[in-house]
Protein backbone atom coordinates (compact mmCIF):
# COMPACT_ATOMS: atom_id res chain seq x y z
CA UNK A 1 0.00 0.00 0.00
CA UNK A 2 2.80 2.90 0.81
CA UNK A 3 4.43 1.54 -2.34
CA UNK A 4 1.71 2.35 -4.31
CA UNK A 5 1.02 5.49 -2.46
CA UNK A 6 4.38 6.99 -3.20
CA UNK A 7 4.35 5.48 -6.92
CA UNK A 8 0.79 7.15 -7.32
CA UNK A 9 2.54 10.63 -5.66
CA UNK A 10 5.82 10.69 -8.09
CA UNK A 11 3.55 10.05 -11.03
CA UNK A 12 1.06 13.19 -9.91
CA UNK A 13 4.01 15.44 -8.57
CA UNK A 14 6.25 14.39 -12.19
CA UNK A 15 2.85 16.22 -13.61
CA UNK A 16 2.77 19.03 -11.72
CA UNK A 17 6.76 19.78 -12.12
CA UNK A 18 5.88 19.63 -15.90
CA UNK A 19 3.23 22.04 -15.63
CA UNK A 20 5.17 24.14 -13.54
CA UNK A 21 8.22 23.92 -15.84
CA UNK A 22 6.17 24.71 -19.03
CA UNK A 23 4.66 27.50 -17.16
CA UNK A 24 7.63 28.95 -15.67
CA UNK A 25 8.87 29.00 -19.94
CA UNK A 26 5.97 30.68 -20.64
CA UNK A 27 6.66 33.48 -18.34
CA UNK A 28 10.13 33.72 -18.61
CA UNK A 29 13.48 32.51 -16.76
CA UNK A 30 15.17 35.40 -18.01
CA UNK A 31 11.94 37.65 -16.57
CA UNK A 32 12.27 36.62 -13.00
CA UNK A 33 16.29 36.69 -13.38
CA UNK A 34 16.05 40.52 -13.99
CA UNK A 35 13.12 41.07 -11.29
CA UNK A 36 15.75 39.15 -8.71
CA UNK A 37 18.51 41.27 -9.89
CA UNK A 38 16.50 44.95 -9.28
CA UNK A 39 15.80 43.89 -5.76
CA UNK A 40 19.35 43.40 -5.26
CA UNK A 41 20.21 47.07 -4.11
CA UNK A 42 23.80 47.60 -4.69
CA UNK A 43 23.62 46.50 -8.27
CA UNK A 44 21.40 49.51 -8.81
CA UNK A 45 22.48 51.57 -11.88
CA UNK A 46 22.73 55.41 -11.75
CA UNK A 47 19.80 57.78 -10.76
CA UNK A 48 18.49 55.15 -8.62
CA UNK A 49 20.80 56.16 -6.32
CA UNK A 50 23.44 58.77 -5.64
CA UNK A 51 26.08 59.25 -8.06
CA UNK A 52 29.51 59.84 -6.71
CA UNK A 53 31.32 62.44 -8.44
CA UNK A 54 34.71 60.47 -9.04
CA UNK A 55 32.90 57.85 -10.10
CA UNK A 56 31.54 60.14 -13.50
CA UNK A 57 34.77 61.64 -13.80
CA UNK A 58 34.39 64.99 -11.52
CA UNK A 59 37.21 66.65 -9.29
CA UNK A 60 38.81 69.67 -9.04
CA UNK A 61 41.07 69.21 -11.56
CA UNK A 62 37.50 69.29 -13.84
CA UNK A 63 36.18 72.00 -16.14
CA UNK A 64 32.80 71.96 -17.04
CA UNK A 65 30.74 73.45 -20.07
CA UNK A 66 27.21 73.33 -20.10
CA UNK A 67 26.93 70.52 -22.40
CA UNK A 68 29.19 68.56 -20.16
CA UNK A 69 26.25 69.53 -16.95
CA UNK A 70 23.41 68.82 -19.51
CA UNK A 71 24.81 65.29 -20.50
CA UNK A 72 25.69 64.04 -16.60
CA UNK A 73 22.10 65.90 -15.58
CA UNK A 74 20.43 63.67 -18.07
CA UNK A 75 22.77 60.55 -16.91
CA UNK A 76 22.42 60.66 -13.07
CA UNK A 77 19.35 62.85 -12.52
CA UNK A 78 16.85 60.62 -10.51
CA UNK A 79 13.80 62.01 -12.17
CA UNK A 80 14.78 60.63 -15.64
CA UNK A 81 15.03 57.41 -14.18
CA UNK A 82 11.50 57.36 -12.27
CA UNK A 83 10.17 58.49 -15.62
CA UNK A 84 12.03 55.60 -17.54
CA UNK A 85 10.71 53.15 -15.02
CA UNK A 86 7.32 54.27 -15.56
CA UNK A 87 7.86 53.69 -19.49
CA UNK A 88 8.56 50.56 -18.97
CA UNK A 89 5.48 50.00 -16.59
CA UNK A 90 3.11 51.53 -19.02
CA UNK A 91 4.89 48.94 -21.84
CA UNK A 92 3.70 45.77 -19.69
CA UNK A 93 0.74 46.88 -18.81
CA UNK A 94 0.22 47.53 -23.08
CA UNK A 95 1.28 44.29 -23.10
CA UNK A 96 -0.90 42.47 -21.04
CA UNK A 97 -3.56 44.03 -22.05
CA UNK A 98 -2.66 42.71 -25.85
CA UNK A 99 -2.61 39.28 -24.16
CA UNK A 100 -6.40 39.48 -24.22
CA UNK A 101 -6.54 38.65 -27.40
CA UNK A 102 -4.84 35.36 -27.19
CA UNK A 103 -6.07 32.44 -25.30
CA UNK A 104 -5.44 31.43 -22.43
CA UNK A 105 -4.18 27.72 -21.57
CA UNK A 106 -3.77 25.98 -18.20
CA UNK A 107 -3.19 22.68 -16.67
CA UNK A 108 -3.60 21.28 -13.93
CA UNK A 109 -2.80 18.35 -11.61
CA UNK A 110 -4.19 16.77 -8.25
CA UNK A 111 -4.46 14.10 -5.88
CA UNK A 112 -7.11 12.99 -2.97
CA UNK A 113 -7.67 10.41 -0.33
CA UNK A 114 -11.08 10.45 1.27
CA UNK A 115 -13.72 8.28 2.53
CA UNK A 116 -17.02 7.78 0.98
CA UNK A 117 -20.52 6.79 2.99
CA UNK A 118 -23.73 5.92 1.14
CA UNK A 119 -27.39 5.04 1.96
CA UNK A 120 -26.46 1.73 2.22
CA UNK A 121 -23.14 2.15 3.99
CA UNK A 122 -23.23 4.66 6.20
CA UNK A 123 -20.78 3.83 8.56
CA UNK A 124 -18.44 2.37 6.48
CA UNK A 125 -14.67 3.80 6.40
CA UNK A 126 -13.16 2.35 3.50
CA UNK A 127 -10.56 4.97 1.98
CA UNK A 128 -10.67 5.75 -2.03
CA UNK A 129 -7.88 7.24 -4.35
CA UNK A 130 -8.84 9.68 -6.82
CA UNK A 131 -6.28 11.29 -9.37
CA UNK A 132 -6.68 14.29 -12.23
CA UNK A 133 -5.16 16.09 -14.55
CA UNK A 134 -6.33 18.39 -17.38
CA UNK A 135 -5.12 20.83 -19.80
CA UNK A 136 -8.24 23.51 -20.92
CA UNK A 137 -8.08 26.16 -23.77
CA UNK A 138 -10.08 29.60 -23.22
CA UNK A 139 -10.14 31.97 -26.32
CA UNK A 140 -12.22 35.27 -26.43
CA UNK A 141 -14.59 35.13 -29.33
CA UNK A 142 -16.13 38.99 -29.13
CA UNK A 143 -16.83 41.13 -26.64
CA UNK A 144 -18.24 44.16 -29.03
CA UNK A 145 -15.38 45.99 -28.75
CA UNK A 146 -14.26 45.92 -25.09
CA UNK A 147 -10.53 44.12 -25.31
CA UNK A 148 -10.14 47.10 -28.90
CA UNK A 149 -10.22 49.92 -26.43
CA UNK A 150 -8.79 48.47 -23.49
CA UNK A 151 -5.72 47.51 -25.53
CA UNK A 152 -6.32 51.31 -27.20
CA UNK A 153 -6.16 52.72 -24.05
CA UNK A 154 -3.00 50.86 -22.87
CA UNK A 155 -1.25 51.86 -25.85
CA UNK A 156 -2.40 55.85 -25.54
CA UNK A 157 -0.58 55.60 -22.33
CA UNK A 158 2.28 53.69 -23.13
CA UNK A 159 2.47 56.83 -25.32
CA UNK A 160 2.00 59.38 -22.60
CA UNK A 161 4.73 57.98 -20.61
CA UNK A 162 6.92 57.83 -23.32
CA UNK A 163 6.87 61.64 -23.87
CA UNK A 164 6.42 61.96 -20.16
CA UNK A 165 10.18 60.88 -20.38
CA UNK A 166 11.20 62.75 -22.85
CA UNK A 167 9.21 66.41 -20.22
CA UNK A 168 11.66 64.80 -17.75
CA UNK A 169 14.62 65.33 -19.95
CA UNK A 170 13.19 68.45 -21.02
CA UNK A 171 12.85 69.59 -17.33
CA UNK A 172 16.82 67.96 -16.60
CA UNK A 173 18.02 70.35 -19.31
CA UNK A 174 16.63 73.22 -18.54
CA UNK A 175 17.81 72.89 -14.39
CA UNK A 176 20.93 72.06 -15.77
CA UNK A 177 21.34 75.13 -18.17
CA UNK A 178 19.73 77.59 -15.78
CA UNK A 179 22.00 76.33 -12.76
CA UNK A 180 25.04 76.47 -14.72
CA UNK A 181 24.24 79.88 -16.03
CA UNK A 182 23.52 80.83 -12.52
CA UNK A 183 27.23 79.43 -11.55
CA UNK A 184 29.07 81.46 -14.02
CA UNK A 185 27.02 84.80 -13.10
CA UNK A 186 27.69 84.18 -9.69
CA UNK A 187 31.82 83.89 -10.17
CA UNK A 188 31.79 87.04 -12.35
CA UNK A 189 29.75 88.51 -9.84
CA UNK A 190 32.43 87.84 -7.09
CA UNK A 191 34.56 89.01 -9.11
CA UNK A 192 33.19 92.36 -9.38
CA UNK A 193 32.93 92.46 -5.81
CA UNK A 194 36.53 91.18 -5.51
CA UNK A 195 37.55 93.83 -8.26
CA UNK A 196 35.66 96.53 -6.16
CA UNK A 197 37.58 95.75 -2.60
CA UNK A 198 40.90 96.46 -4.20
CA UNK A 199 40.02 99.44 -5.87
CA UNK A 200 38.68 100.76 -2.51
CA UNK A 201 41.88 99.11 -0.79
CA UNK A 202 44.21 101.07 -3.49
CA UNK A 203 42.11 104.14 -2.36
CA UNK A 204 42.29 103.79 0.80
CA UNK A 205 46.42 103.62 0.90
CA UNK A 206 46.30 106.83 -1.05
CA UNK A 207 43.90 108.28 1.20
CA UNK A 208 46.29 107.26 4.00
CA UNK A 209 49.18 108.74 2.54
CA UNK A 210 47.84 112.34 1.39
CA UNK A 211 46.80 112.38 5.34
CA UNK A 212 50.08 111.35 6.56
CA UNK A 213 51.42 114.61 4.60
CA UNK A 214 48.84 116.73 5.67
CA UNK A 215 46.51 116.82 2.76
CA UNK A 216 43.57 114.97 3.67
CA UNK A 217 41.19 115.21 6.96
CA UNK A 218 41.29 112.23 9.31
CA UNK A 219 37.30 111.84 7.94
CA UNK A 220 39.09 111.00 4.16
CA UNK A 221 40.93 107.91 6.02
CA UNK A 222 37.63 106.79 8.20
CA UNK A 223 35.61 107.11 4.99
CA UNK A 224 37.97 104.82 2.75
CA UNK A 225 37.91 102.50 5.37
CA UNK A 226 34.37 101.76 5.77
CA UNK A 227 34.04 101.85 1.92
CA UNK A 228 36.37 98.73 2.08
CA UNK A 229 34.84 97.46 4.99
CA UNK A 230 31.38 97.43 2.67
CA UNK A 231 32.67 96.05 0.13
CA UNK A 232 34.31 93.03 1.81
CA UNK A 233 30.85 92.92 3.43
CA UNK A 234 29.69 92.65 -0.15
CA UNK A 235 32.30 89.80 -1.57
CA UNK A 236 31.49 87.42 1.33
CA UNK A 237 27.69 87.71 0.35
CA UNK A 238 28.66 86.90 -3.66
CA UNK A 239 31.05 84.28 -2.53
CA UNK A 240 28.12 82.51 -0.09
CA UNK A 241 25.91 82.72 -3.40
CA UNK A 242 28.28 81.27 -5.59
CA UNK A 243 28.64 78.48 -2.91
CA UNK A 244 25.18 78.04 -2.85
CA UNK A 245 24.73 77.85 -6.79
CA UNK A 246 27.36 75.08 -7.43
CA UNK A 247 25.49 73.32 -5.04
CA UNK A 248 22.44 74.00 -6.76
CA UNK A 249 24.14 72.79 -10.46
CA UNK A 250 25.67 69.33 -8.33
CA UNK A 251 21.84 69.05 -7.61
CA UNK A 252 21.05 69.54 -10.90
CA UNK A 253 23.24 66.99 -12.15
CA UNK A 254 22.06 64.21 -9.93
CA UNK A 255 24.68 64.93 -7.13
CA UNK A 256 24.60 65.05 -3.39
CA UNK A 257 28.65 66.52 -3.02
CA UNK A 258 30.73 69.29 -4.85
CA UNK A 259 33.91 68.73 -5.83
CA UNK A 260 35.43 72.21 -6.81
CA UNK A 261 34.95 71.58 -10.33
CA UNK A 262 35.52 74.53 -12.45
CA UNK A 263 33.16 76.23 -15.36
CA UNK A 264 34.08 77.24 -18.57
CA UNK A 265 31.43 79.85 -19.90
CA UNK A 266 31.09 80.57 -23.31
CA UNK A 267 29.56 83.94 -25.11
CA UNK A 268 25.36 83.37 -25.97
CA UNK A 269 24.22 83.15 -29.20
CA UNK A 270 22.29 85.08 -30.83
CA UNK A 271 18.16 83.88 -30.89
CA UNK A 272 15.46 85.03 -32.72
CA UNK A 273 11.70 83.86 -32.95
CA UNK A 274 8.18 84.99 -32.06
CA UNK A 275 5.17 83.96 -29.64
CA UNK A 276 3.36 82.41 -32.72
CA UNK A 277 6.31 81.06 -34.33
CA UNK A 278 7.57 79.67 -30.78
CA UNK A 279 3.77 78.25 -30.16
CA UNK A 280 3.14 76.70 -33.40
CA UNK A 281 6.69 74.38 -32.78
CA UNK A 282 5.42 73.81 -29.13
CA UNK A 283 2.39 72.56 -29.83
CA UNK A 284 3.66 69.73 -32.03
CA UNK A 285 6.77 69.40 -30.08
CA UNK A 286 6.60 69.82 -26.46
CA UNK A 287 6.56 66.50 -24.58
CA UNK A 288 4.39 67.74 -21.62
CA UNK A 289 1.46 68.61 -24.32
CA UNK A 290 1.88 65.66 -26.47
CA UNK A 291 1.56 63.44 -23.14
CA UNK A 292 -1.85 65.07 -22.64
CA UNK A 293 -2.71 64.39 -25.91
CA UNK A 294 -2.13 60.83 -25.86
CA UNK A 295 -3.77 60.50 -22.51
CA UNK A 296 -6.77 62.77 -23.80
CA UNK A 297 -6.65 59.52 -26.63
CA UNK A 298 -6.73 57.06 -23.82
CA UNK A 299 -9.50 58.77 -21.99
CA UNK A 300 -11.78 58.37 -25.54
CA UNK A 301 -10.67 54.80 -26.05
CA UNK A 302 -11.48 54.48 -21.93
CA UNK A 303 -15.02 56.13 -22.85
CA UNK A 304 -15.75 53.18 -26.01
CA UNK A 305 -14.37 50.41 -22.83
CA UNK A 306 -17.00 51.22 -20.70
CA UNK A 307 -19.89 51.30 -23.07
CA UNK A 308 -18.71 48.13 -24.57
CA UNK A 309 -18.76 46.68 -21.01
CA UNK A 310 -23.17 46.95 -21.01
CA UNK A 311 -22.62 44.59 -23.64
CA UNK A 312 -22.23 41.01 -23.21
CA UNK A 313 -19.03 39.06 -24.28
CA UNK A 314 -18.74 35.84 -26.02
CA UNK A 315 -15.95 32.90 -25.11
CA UNK A 316 -15.08 29.49 -26.44
CA UNK A 317 -12.79 26.74 -25.11
CA UNK A 318 -12.66 23.34 -24.60
CA UNK A 319 -10.23 20.67 -21.79
CA UNK A 320 -8.83 17.71 -21.75
CA UNK A 321 -8.76 15.60 -18.69
CA UNK A 322 -7.82 12.83 -17.23
CA UNK A 323 -9.29 11.17 -14.23
CA UNK A 324 -10.16 8.39 -12.15
CA UNK A 325 -9.61 6.25 -8.65
CA UNK A 326 -6.04 4.17 -10.51
CA UNK A 327 -4.00 3.77 -13.21
CA UNK A 328 -4.07 4.59 -16.45
CA UNK A 329 -6.29 7.10 -15.97
CA UNK A 330 -9.40 7.71 -18.13
CA UNK A 331 -9.20 10.82 -20.91
CA UNK A 332 -12.36 13.02 -21.50
CA UNK A 333 -12.87 16.49 -22.99
CA UNK A 334 -15.53 19.33 -23.43
CA UNK A 335 -16.03 22.13 -25.83
CA UNK A 336 -17.97 24.91 -24.63
CA UNK A 337 -19.13 28.66 -25.97
CA UNK A 338 -20.24 30.53 -23.26
CA UNK A 339 -21.76 34.21 -23.40
CA UNK A 340 -22.07 36.43 -20.04
CA UNK A 341 -24.11 39.64 -19.58
CA UNK A 342 -25.01 41.32 -16.61
CA UNK A 343 -29.09 41.89 -16.38
CA UNK A 344 -29.05 44.46 -13.76
CA UNK A 345 -26.00 45.36 -11.27
CA UNK A 346 -27.44 48.88 -9.67
CA UNK A 347 -26.54 51.13 -12.90
CA UNK A 348 -23.00 50.74 -12.53
CA UNK A 349 -22.22 50.21 -15.60
CA UNK A 350 -23.76 53.05 -16.54
CA UNK A 351 -21.82 54.75 -13.77
CA UNK A 352 -18.96 53.85 -15.30
CA UNK A 353 -19.96 55.45 -18.80
CA UNK A 354 -20.30 58.80 -17.08
CA UNK A 355 -17.11 58.36 -14.97
CA UNK A 356 -15.39 58.10 -18.28
CA UNK A 357 -16.82 61.00 -20.18
CA UNK A 358 -15.92 62.64 -17.42
CA UNK A 359 -12.34 61.65 -17.44
CA UNK A 360 -12.30 62.50 -21.36
CA UNK A 361 -13.25 66.33 -20.33
CA UNK A 362 -10.73 66.50 -18.11
CA UNK A 363 -8.57 65.21 -20.25
CA UNK A 364 -9.20 67.88 -23.00
CA UNK A 365 -9.57 70.64 -20.27
CA UNK A 366 -5.97 69.79 -18.97
CA UNK A 367 -4.52 69.94 -22.67
CA UNK A 368 -6.14 73.64 -22.88
CA UNK A 369 -4.84 74.60 -19.80
CA UNK A 370 -1.50 73.31 -20.47
CA UNK A 371 -1.27 75.08 -23.88
CA UNK A 372 -2.16 78.67 -22.10
CA UNK A 373 0.88 78.08 -19.99
CA UNK A 374 3.11 77.27 -22.23
CA UNK A 375 2.10 80.33 -24.34
CA UNK A 376 2.31 82.47 -21.26
CA UNK A 377 5.68 80.90 -20.92
CA UNK A 378 6.64 81.86 -23.96
CA UNK A 379 5.96 85.70 -23.43
CA UNK A 380 7.82 85.41 -20.81
CA UNK A 381 10.61 84.38 -21.57
CA UNK A 382 10.76 86.55 -25.22
CA UNK A 383 9.99 89.53 -22.52
CA UNK A 384 12.94 88.39 -20.69
CA UNK A 385 15.17 87.90 -23.92
CA UNK A 386 14.56 91.43 -25.75
CA UNK A 387 15.23 93.02 -22.40
CA UNK A 388 18.29 91.51 -21.31
CA UNK A 389 19.16 91.99 -25.17
CA UNK A 390 19.08 95.57 -24.24
CA UNK A 391 20.42 96.32 -20.99
CA UNK A 392 24.04 94.51 -22.35
CA UNK A 393 23.66 97.12 -24.76
CA UNK A 394 22.60 99.53 -22.51
CA UNK A 395 25.30 98.18 -19.53
CA UNK A 396 28.17 98.35 -21.89
CA UNK A 397 27.73 101.72 -22.27
CA UNK A 398 27.08 102.54 -18.66
CA UNK A 399 30.36 100.86 -17.84
CA UNK A 400 32.33 102.93 -19.85
CA UNK A 401 30.92 106.19 -18.68
CA UNK A 402 31.47 104.40 -15.13
CA UNK A 403 34.87 103.46 -15.61
CA UNK A 404 35.81 107.49 -17.26
CA UNK A 405 34.08 109.17 -14.29
CA UNK A 406 35.73 107.03 -11.61
CA UNK A 407 39.03 107.75 -13.62
CA UNK A 408 38.00 111.55 -14.26
CA UNK A 409 37.04 112.08 -10.09
CA UNK A 410 40.10 110.17 -9.22
CA UNK A 411 42.50 112.83 -10.86
CA UNK A 412 40.32 115.70 -9.55
CA UNK A 413 40.24 114.00 -5.90
CA UNK A 414 44.40 113.92 -6.45
CA UNK A 415 44.90 117.73 -6.65
CA UNK A 416 41.80 118.24 -3.95
CA UNK A 417 39.18 119.44 -6.53
CA UNK A 418 36.81 116.21 -5.44
CA UNK A 419 36.01 115.23 -2.47
CA UNK A 420 35.92 111.56 -0.84
CA UNK A 421 31.87 111.21 -0.98
CA UNK A 422 32.57 111.68 -4.86
CA UNK A 423 35.44 108.95 -5.30
CA UNK A 424 32.88 106.26 -3.20
CA UNK A 425 29.74 107.80 -5.68
CA UNK A 426 31.81 107.11 -8.79
CA UNK A 427 33.71 103.54 -7.36
CA UNK A 428 29.82 102.42 -6.30
CA UNK A 429 28.61 103.62 -9.41
CA UNK A 430 30.81 101.63 -11.76
CA UNK A 431 30.63 98.25 -9.46
CA UNK A 432 26.94 98.61 -9.84
CA UNK A 433 27.17 98.90 -13.43
CA UNK A 434 29.47 96.19 -13.91
CA UNK A 435 27.03 93.92 -11.80
CA UNK A 436 24.13 94.81 -13.92
CA UNK A 437 26.37 94.00 -17.19
CA UNK A 438 26.97 90.81 -15.82
CA UNK A 439 23.68 90.10 -15.23
CA UNK A 440 21.63 91.23 -17.93
CA UNK A 441 23.97 88.95 -20.22
CA UNK A 442 23.52 85.69 -18.34
CA UNK A 443 19.85 86.61 -18.31
CA UNK A 444 20.02 86.09 -21.98
CA UNK A 445 21.17 82.86 -21.72
CA UNK A 446 18.39 82.15 -19.02
CA UNK A 447 15.65 83.83 -21.24
CA UNK A 448 16.84 82.09 -24.50
CA UNK A 449 16.89 78.54 -21.83
CA UNK A 450 13.65 79.50 -20.54
CA UNK A 451 12.08 79.66 -24.58
CA UNK A 452 13.39 76.19 -25.32
CA UNK A 453 12.29 74.56 -22.58
CA UNK A 454 8.82 75.90 -23.38
CA UNK A 455 8.84 74.96 -26.76
CA UNK A 456 10.94 71.37 -26.44
CA UNK A 457 13.38 72.26 -28.13
CA UNK A 458 16.67 70.11 -28.20
CA UNK A 459 15.52 67.58 -25.97
CA UNK A 460 17.08 64.43 -26.85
Amino acid sequence: MAMRMRTHWRAVSGFILVAGGISLLGTGCSTIQRARQAQDASRAPRGERTVLAAEIGIGSNTVLTVEEAVRLALECHPSVVQARQELEAATAQAQSAVSAYWPGVDVSAGYSRRTSNTAGAPSGNHAGDSYSASVGLDVLIYDFGKTPATVRQACERRLAAEESLRAARNDVVYRARTAFFEVCRARELLQVAEESVRQFQTHLAQVRAFAEVGTRMRYDVTKAEVDVGNAQLARIDASGNLALARAALARAMGLAEEPGFGIQSGAPAPYRTTALEAMAVARGRHPELLALRARERAASAAVDAAIAGMYPSLRAGGEYGWGGARFPLTLNWSLFARAAASLFTGWRETARVDEAVAGLRAARANVAAREQQIYFELCGGLASLDTARERQALTELIVREAEESLALVGERYKVGKASAIEVTDAQVALTKARADQVKARFDHQTAVAQIQHAIGEGVP
